[in-house]
């Protein structure tokens, strides 16, 4: 039987399109999913009002994993609309979460004012680790783990970046 972590980061993978071992190394200094995770169930506990829906959503990630289906096929099938749009929503604040390192909050259209949405940073790791910086295969303002002159080779591959070799 998986753990609640387990599920979040298979669920989080699935999602991102990064690899497992990218988002909890077996050698993980950092840490951030354990950051995450408690952050996440709080903001949607709080937000949808529904204190079960992570807990929903890990279930329904782990009873899709079971069957064996891809993780193309697992993904579509937790954005489904069908699954509701406080489960959708928060699928989806899980994405942006990872990417970016912060929390988005909505907005919705006011008479003249169209829907925007606007963020707050998690916490300076949550910032410096963003699977955005691996996308663009770069290192946030500040924090870099990288050599001097490094920019004067080519990158690495983008599988590289995400764990899954060319996938």
């Amino acid at each position: 039987m998986s753990s609640e972590m387990d599920n979040f980061i298979g669920l989080s993978a699935v999602l991102t399109g990064f690899n497992k071992s990218v988002l909890s190394p077996f050698l993980d200094p950092v840490d951030i999913k354990s950051e995450y995770l408690p952050f996440f169930k709080q903001k949607i506990a709080q937000e949808s009002g529904n204190p079960n829906l992570v807990g929903q959503i890990l279930e329904k990630y782990s009873s899709l994993s079971a069957q064996g289906l891809t993780p193309q096929q697992i993904g579509a099938a937790m954005l489904d609309p069908g699954n509701g749009a406080d489960f959708v929503l928060a699928c989806r604040k899980l994405i942006f979460m990872w990417y970016s390192g912060a929390w988005p909050t909505l907005i919705p259209a006011n008479g003249s004012t169209p829907a925007s949405t606007v963020s707050d940073m998690i916490s300076a790791k949550s910032y410096t680790t963003g699977l955005v910086w691996q996308v663009m295969q770069s290192h946030p303002m500040g924090d870099s783990n990288y050599r001097y002159g490094y920019w004067a080779k080519a990158p690495a591959s983008l599988s590289d970046y995400t764990g899954n070799g060319g996938k």
